[in-house]
C-alpha cells in the first residue's frame, strides 16, 4: 500500500512538472516537402514520426494534361510505418503548357482521370497541385479547372490541395520598379482567385518564402514582417486559419557573381542547403549575425573584388517562424523541402508541435 501511494504521488508530481511542457505543444499538421535528393530521403527516413504528411515533387503535367513522373516505393513503406499520408505534387510553370491545359476541356479531364488513377493505384492521401507562372487571363479556366479537380477527387474520397504564391494585395506592388511589379503580378500572382481556391481545397500551402529572389538585391528568405504581412491580407480576406498550412522555408539563400554568354557578368542567387551555407561561412571565416526584426541571420564576405551576402535559415530562425503557429490558429505547416534543413529544427519541432497523425 506505502508502494502504491510513493507512486501515486511520483506520477502526479511527473503530470504536474510536465504540464506546462505539453500544454506548448501546438497540435500541427506538419507537412513537409520532398524531391528526388539522397539527403531529402534520409531526412525523412530519420524524422518521419514528427511529419504528418509527406508531399513527394515527383509529377509533372504537359499541356495535354499527361502527368509524369513516379515516387520511390521506399517513401510509401516508410510512410506506412509511421502513420504519414503521401500526397504527392504535381507541378509545372510552363505558361504555355498551362495555358492550353487549363482551357481545353479534354485536356483537363485527361489531366483528372490520371489524377484518380495514380491515386487509387498508389494509395495517395491526394494530390497537391503546383501550378506556377500561371498569366492573369488563365484566372478564371485556373479557378474552375481546380474546381472540377477537386469535387472529382472528393467524390472518391481523396484530398486535394494547392499550393499559392506568395502575395498581399489584389493589385500589383506600390514602388519605384513598375515594370517589375507588373510583370510579377501578370504572370504569378494575378491568376489566383484565393477565396474560391480556399473554398474548394481541403487547404492551401501558403508559400510565405522566397521574399527575395535572383531578380531582386540580396534579403532574407522570409523576413517575419514580410510573412505576417501576407498571412493577414489572407485572413482579410475571409480565408479560415485552419485552411491555411503556413509556409516555412529550410533552405538558405546565397548571393554571389556569376557570368553567361546571354546576359555576361552579373549577380545571381542560389538556394542552398545549412551545410552548404555553414561550410561558405567556415572557408570565409564570415561573421554571422541576427537581424531582430526580420527574424533571421544572415552574413557577407569580400571575396574576389565583390560581396557575397547570405541569408540563412536555420535553428533560430525556424523556431521564430513557429511562433506564428499558435498566433494565428493555422492547421500546420508546410515546409520546403526536406534535406536542406538545420538538422536542429527537429528538436524544435518536436518540442513545439504534437503531429496530426492519419492512420
Amino acid at each position: 500500500m506505502k508502494k502504491l501511494k510513493v507512486f501515486l504521488l511520483l506520477s502526479f508530481l511527473f503530470v504536474i512538472s510536465a504540464g506546462p511542457l505539453m500544454a506548448q505543444r501546438y497540435k500541427s499538421e506538419n507537412l513537409f516537402y520532398l524531391t528526388s535528393s539522397l539527403d531529402g530521403f534520409q531526412s525523412f527516413k530519420e524524422h518521419a514520426s514528427e511529419i504528418s504528411i509527406v508531399v513527394p515533387a515527383v509529377y509533372n503535367v504537359d499541356g495535354y494534361g499527361v502527368i509524369a513522373g513516379s515516387l520511390d516505393h521506399r517513401i510509401m513503406d516508410i510512410a506506412k510505418k509511421n502513420g504519414v499520408k503521401v500526397m504527392p505534387l504535381i507541378g509545372t510553370m510552363n505558361q504555355k503548357n498551362i495555358h492550353n491545359l487549363l482551357s481545353d476541356s479534354a485536356s483537363r479531364a485527361r489531366m483528372i482521370n490520371m489524377m484518380l488513377y495514380l491515386a487509387k493505384e498508389n494509395n495517395y492521401y491526394g494530390w497537391q497541385l503546383d501550378l506556377e507562372n500561371i498569366h492573369l487571363t488563365d484566372r478564371d479556366n485556373y479557378t474552375s479547372f481546380f474546381k472540377q479537380a477537386a469535387d472529382s477527387l472528393h467524390k472518391y474520397g481523396f484530398k486535394i490541395s494547392m499550393a499559392v504564391v506568395k502575395f498581399d494585395r489584389p493589385t500589383p506592388e506600390p514602388g519605384h520598379s513598375v515594370s517589375y511589379t507588373r510583370y510579377v503580378y501578370e504572370n504569378w500572382r494575378g491568376a489566383f482567385d484565393i477565396k474560391a481556391l480556399a473554398k474548394a481545397s481541403d487547404f492551401l500551402s501558403l508559400m510565405t518564402y522566397d521574399e527575395n529572389t535572383a531578380q531582386t538585391p540580396p534579403g532574407p528568405v522570409a523576413g517575419i514582417p514580410w510573412m505576417e504581412k501576407i498571412v493577414k491580407y489572407f485572413l482579410s480576406e475571409g480565408i479560415p486559419a485552419q485552411k491555411i498550412s503556413f509556409g516555412i522555408p529550410s533552405y538558405s539563400d546565397y548571393w554571389y557573381p556569376t557570368y553567361s554568354e546571354k546576359s555576361g557578368g552579373h549577380a545571381t542567387r542560389s538556394e542552398i542547403s545549412y551545410r552548404k551555407a555553414e561550410d561558405l561561412i567556415n572557408r570565409f571565416n564570415a561573421p554571422v549575425h541576427w537581424m531582430s526584426k526580420q527574424g533571421v541571420d544572415y552574413t557577407y564576405w569580400y571575396d574576389n573584388g565583390v560581396f557575397n551576402w547570405l541569408f540563412l535559415e536555420n535553428t533560430k530562425s525556424f523556431e521564430t517562424k513557429l511562433a506564428l503557429l499558435p498566433k494565428y490558429h493555422f492547421r500546420g505547416i508546410s515546409v520546403w523541402v526536406l534535406g536542406t534543413e538545420d538538422p536542429g529544427i527537429w528538436k524544435v519541432l518536436k518540442r513545439k508541435t504534437e503531429p496530426v497523425k492519419y492512420h
